[in-house]
């Protein structure tokens, strides 16, 4: 085993010579593709390249700035190999060969591949602001939204801008040299720019300060979201995934990072426009039919801010939360626990039977310890046994989650636990199912103390495809009977 490892660099620096003398020869070897798919091959299974790349990529370069169509050499195959490299060598290796002006002209090269090859190196420089004095940026902006580039490339530049945007001078570059650019975007209010703009924007405000930002580049105002309603129903949807992702970043805080509580209040501005489009669902079929479910993902943000008084407020005055509501299933399988129990505890007793239709709502409900502990009584051997097998363990993996409802689970259900363990007599093959019940399995082990432990930790092992300790024993025993 030593010995396959300790060849692997020399193995693969004699397949990359001797691909570099074919790349080099005067005349192509008819068999240089092959080569190329060789050495491909032998690349496939490696992360980190530790054979010098730099010859290799030096005549891959060449080949393709001459670009002289010969017949013989696949550019294809070339151009998937530069990716491979680029994905396994070192940074400094990668911009001794290429320089910025090697990947500028990249870029505007009219490859899809190789604009792709430009983006990887790219979006890998270190340190992350190597490129924000370059005309780098301006030009991935000018291609990100020319809306004739294909698909592969719009996704490689916006995984470019995601990866460098945490940088002071690449969102400087951004949002300074070329706030005329985006803010002409912003202005034309066009769906596919618009789409591109936004996902620009929600990857800026992972990083941005106060300071840094701007109302009339980043504010989609109320207005401005009902006229996408009468514009393009992709387009409002678009908007509303942007909102949410912001809203996502109102509570996070990194260790040494800018809290982003500010935001929340250019978010706060037009949660009413949501509500009110929600409370005339029935008017906006469109969103009824297929917007609904980001409302909704938008309303559950909503709710689990730590200040509750905004989603409070949307269901006071637009949801209106009661047992008449038409989506109150929905809401009670999505909406903060914790919210419910402050405000609707009466709601959540209406779920307190255990039945497969409720377990949407009851998966929700088990998050929150005082919500549980409303409806722990009804979570009973045989309410829980009475169900399908699958939701059994729909509901387990949920329980398994919390040590709230793990001690229950482990404490004062036996019979439910060993039907968990046991399960010589089923024939557990639907791949969801096996996924569930080996999480429940796996989150129980962690309760150390419990008088499961042993059993779970030999179940476990089963799942795995080995063999419990127990069972070893006895086979070791008895060969010498």
């Amino acid at each position: 085993m030593s010995d396959s490892h300790s060849k692997e660099p020399s193995a693969i620096r004699h397949i990359i010579d001797e691909l570099n003398a074919t790349l080099e020869a005067e005349v192509l070897n008819p068999l240089v593709n092959e080569q190329l798919e060789k050495c491909l091959l032998n690349l496939s299974s490696i992360n980190v390249l530790k054979v010098d790349p730099k010859r290799l990529l030096a005549n891959i370069k060449r080949l393709l700035i001459a670009s002289s169509g010969d017949s013989k050499l696949d550019y294809d195959l070339l151009l998937e190999l530069l990716s491979k490299l680029i994905a396994i060598s070192s940074f400094e290796d990668i911009l001794t060969v290429f320089s910025i002006e090697d990947l500028a002209t990249s870029l505007n090269s009219g490859i899809p591949a190789l604009v792709r090859a430009a983006n990887q190196v790219i979006s890998r420089s270190y340190p992350k602001g190597l490129f924000a004095n370059s005309k780098i940026v301006d030009i991935l902006l000018d291609l990100y939204f020319d809306e004739s580039q294909e698909i592969s490339i719009i996704n490689s530049i916006e995984r470019s801008i995601s990866n460098l945007c945490s940088d002071d001078l690449i969102r400087r570059r951004l949002m300074i040299n070329n706030f005329p650019r985006l803010m002409a975007v912003r202005k034309k209010y066009k769906p596919t720019s618009m789409a591109r703009l936004l996902e620009i924007l929600s990857s800026l405000c992972s990083y941005m300060d106060h300071t840094e930002f701007s109302e009339k580049l980043f504010v989609i105002r109320p207005e401005e979201i009902l006229q996408s309603l009468e514009i393009d129903i992709v387009m409002f949807i678009h908007i509303l995934v942007y909102y949410t992702k912001v809203l996502g970043e109102v509570d996070v805080i990194e260790v040494g990072g800018p809290s982003h509580n500010w935001l929340l209040r250019y978010v706060r501005s037009i949660v009413p426009t949501y509500g009110q489009i929600f409370a005339q669902l029935e008017e906006y079929s469109d969103v009824k039919y297929f917007a609904r479910s980001y409302l909704f993902n938008f309303f559950r943000k909503l709710s689990y801010l730590e200040d509750s008084s905004i989603f409070r407020e949307l269901d006071d005055t637009y949801i209106h939360l009661s047992p008449a509501s038409t989506y109150l299933t929905d809401f009670l399988s999505f909406v903060n626990p914790a919210y419910l129990f402050e405000y609707h505890p009466t709601l959540i007793t209406r779920f307190s039977e255990l039945t497969p239709s409720k377990l949407g709502v009851i998966r929700n409900l088990v998050a929150d310890p005082a919500c549980f502990a409303m409806l722990k009584d009804h979570f009973t051997a045989e309410s829980i046994l009475a169900m399908p097998y699958m939701e059994q363990m729909v509901l387990l993996q949920r329980f398994s989650q919390f040590s709230h409802s793990s001690e229950y689970l482990l404490h004062e259900l036996p019979k439910v636990m060993s039907n968990l363990i046991s399960a010589e007599d089923r024939n557990i093959t639907e791949s969801e199912t096996v996924a569930l019940r080996r999480e429940s399995i796996e989150n129980l082990l962690k309760y150390e103390d419990s008088v499961w432990h042993i059993s779970l930790k030999n179940e476990l092992i089963k799942i795995q495809g080995g063999r419990p300790r127990s069972e070893l024993h006895a086979d070791i025993a008895s060969s010498y009977i």
